[in-house]
C-alpha cells in the first residue's frame, strides 16, 4: 500500500491523517502551516484521495499502512495528529507501536463505536451517483439538495473528480466506505494503554465527545487530557483553523 501525501517544511516528522470521505485536500493550509515547525506528511489513507483502492478497510490494515509508510520514509518516532477516523488509526497505532510515537493529537472522537452520525451522507449515496451528471456544478447542487449543511456539501463536493474519459466519480471508494462502514464506526480494541503524551481535542458544538474523558479513554491513555474549541463542529480543521493550529503547535512544543 503506497499511500498518496503531501509534504510540507522540515523538522521532525508530524503526519496528518484525515477522517471518514476526507483526503489530504481538506489539511493544505494547517499542513502549510505546521511545516513552518515540522517536517509534515498529510496522507490519502486507503479508499480516499489519490491513494488505492482497495477491498479491505479496517483499522488493523490503516494502522499496518501508517507503520509501512514510516518505514518507507525512514522516520524516527512522530508526531500524529488524527481526525475521526485517523485519530482511531493513530490510538490503534500508539498502543501498537508506543516506540514510534513521539505524541498524539486526537481530534473529536474517542475509542467508543459512533453512532447516528452518517446517516445523512449514507443516504446521499443511495440517492445519487456522480457518472449520471455531466458537469461538477450539477453534482453540486444535488449534493446542496440532499445534505442540509452547507460546510459538509463543501466537503464532500471536493471527492468529486473528472476521470479521464471524461465521466464524473467519487474520489473515495465509496463502495468499500459503504461495505466496511461498520467496521470504521465500531469501538477500538487496543491490546494495550499507551503511556505516552496524547491531547484529544473537541469541537465545543460536537457531540462526538463528552466534556470530560470517559474512564474508558483514561484506562487506556493515562496521560490523555482535553481541550475543547468552542464554536467548533466535529470538523474543527475547518470551523476554527486558527485555534486549532495554536492548540497543535502547543502541545507538540
Amino acid at each position: 500500500m503506497n499511500l498518496h501525501y503531501r509534504k510540507y517544511g522540515e523538522g521532525k516528522p508530524l503526519i496528518i491523517l484525515h477522517g471518514l470521505f476526507g483526503s489530504s485536500d481538506n489539511w493544505h493550509s494547517l499542513g502549510r502551516r505546521w511545516g513552518k515547525h515540522f517536517q509534515v506528511f498529510v496522507l490519502d489513507q486507503r479508499n480516499h484521495g489519490s491513494s488505492p483502492h482497495e477491498s479491505a478497510m479496517n483499522y488493523e490494515e490503516m494502522s499496518q499502512d501508517l507503520f509501512q509508510f514510516i518505514s518507507q520514509q525512514r522516520l524516527g518516532p512522530v508526531h500524529i495528529v488524527g481526525h475521526s477516523m485517523g485519530g482511531k488509526v493513530g490510538m490503534l497505532f500508539a498502543s501498537s507501536h508506543p516506540d514510534l510515537v513521539e505524541g498524539l493529537v486526537v481530534l473529536d472522537i474517542g475509542i467508543e463505536k459512533v453512532v447516528g452520525k452518517h446517516e445523512t451522507i449514507l443516504k446521499m449515496f443511495d440517492s445519487m451517483d456522480p457518472t449520471e451528471y455531466t458537469s461538477r456544478g450539477e453534482v453540486g447542487s444535488r449534493i446542496d439538495e440532499l445534505i442540509n449543511s452547507t460546510a459538509i456539501s463543501q466537503f464532500l463536493q471536493k471527492n468529486i473528480l473528472r476521470r479521464l474519459d471524461g465521466s464524473l466519480a467519487w474520489k473515495f471508494n465509496h463502495h468499500a466506505l459503504l461495505e466496511h462502514y461498520n467496521d470504521l464506526t465500531m469501538a477500538l480494541e487496543l491490546d494495550q494503554p499507551y503511556i505516552g503524551q496524547i491531547l484529544f481535542v473537541r469541537g465545543g458544538d460536537s457531540d462526538y465527545l463528552e466534556d470530560s474523558l470517559t474512564p474508558e479513554i483514561l484506562d487506556t491513555f493515562p496521560l490523555a487530557r482535553l481541550e475543547t474549541i468552542e464554536g467548533a463542529g466535529h470538523w474543527l480543521h475547518a470551523d476554527k483553523p486558527a485555534e486549532l493550529f495554536s492548540l497543535v503547535l502547543e502541545f507538540m512544543d
